[in-house]
């Protein structure tokens, strides 16, 4: 299995996986359609399958056309999202099991941005993990909290950060790297990590790269939404508890300092 990223929009990112030996292509989160339809005739491809996370319109937007173009592929999403996914066919529960070029996903649901969150995670080897997680995790940041609860999204990140394998490749499905980085930055000017992560992303960015995938051990170790147990980020934000360090670091990124982005 191959995954294909392809930047729309302002920020968006639609991923699209390959199976070469049938010639077959499932789509996560299709914000629009007409850039997955010329991918998929330029590379001679058949959609098969629709991968939904949830249902913001940035992530279902292109299911309509994609249907009309391709009404064989098939829709999935979460069971809390019924009704509100274009096309849905599968309802899908936290642990359930999908597959696609001969791989299996468990379906894990994070409820925070949404209610009806999920993402996918491939385990293809022990070295080839994926996980699609919509707008639950972003580099240097967790999606906004539009329907769930601060409880819901601690939750949700938690589950991961204990079960994912530490080489796990996360692709986000936003380009939001840079602003969060710096942002952080804010928050702990000293953490000589944050200043070599922003460092690392100007570079990417110059070449007019992506910062998606990026790696969750890596993730875990600079950013500091993953890192509500580290002392000294409970003493800047005064803070005693896991979940109350990880309140302070999301209320912080809702009402952020004015940064500079320049590349």
């Amino acid at each position: 299995m191959k995954v294909q990223l392809l930047p729309v929009l302002e920020d968006n990112y639609i991923f699209i996986l390959i199976d070469e030996k049938n010639r077959e292509a499932a789509v996560v989160d299709p914000a629009l359609a007409k850039p997955v339809i010329e991918f998929l005739d330029l590379n001679n491809l058949t959609l098969t399958k629709i991968f939904n996370t949830h249902h913001h319109y940035d992530h279902v937007g292109g299911n309509k056309e994609l249907i009309a173009k391709y009404p064989k592929a098939e829709v999935y999403a979460g069971a809390n999202d019924s009704g509100r996914i274009p096309f849905q066919k599968h309802f899908l529960n936290h642990n359930d099991i999908v597959s696609f070029a001969g791989n299996n996903a468990h379906v894990y649901y994070v409820p925070g941005h949404t209610l009806g969150h999920i993402c996918y995670f491939f385990s293809i080897s022990n070295s080839e993990n994926h996980l699609f997680i919509g707008d639950t995790i972003f580099s240097g940041g967790c999606g906004k909290l539009f329907e769930g609860s601060l409880e819901q999204m601690y939750t949700s990140l938690n589950f991961l950060r204990e079960n994912l394998p530490k080489n796990t490749l996360i692709w986000s499905a936003h380009e939001y790297t840079l602003e969060n980085y710096l942002i952080l930055q804010k928050l702990e000017p000293n953490n000589k990590n944050i200043e070599e992560k922003i460092k690392e992303i100007i570079s990417i960015r110059k070449e007019n790269k992506f910062t998606v995938p990026f790696h969750f051990e890596n993730e875990q170790k600079t950013s500091s939404f993953f890192r509500w147990d580290d002392p000294e980020l409970q003493k800047i934000t005064n803070t005693f508890t896991n979940f109350e360090t990880f309140c302070f670091v999301r209320k912080f990124r809702d009402n952020p300092p004015i940064v500079k982005i320049t590349i």
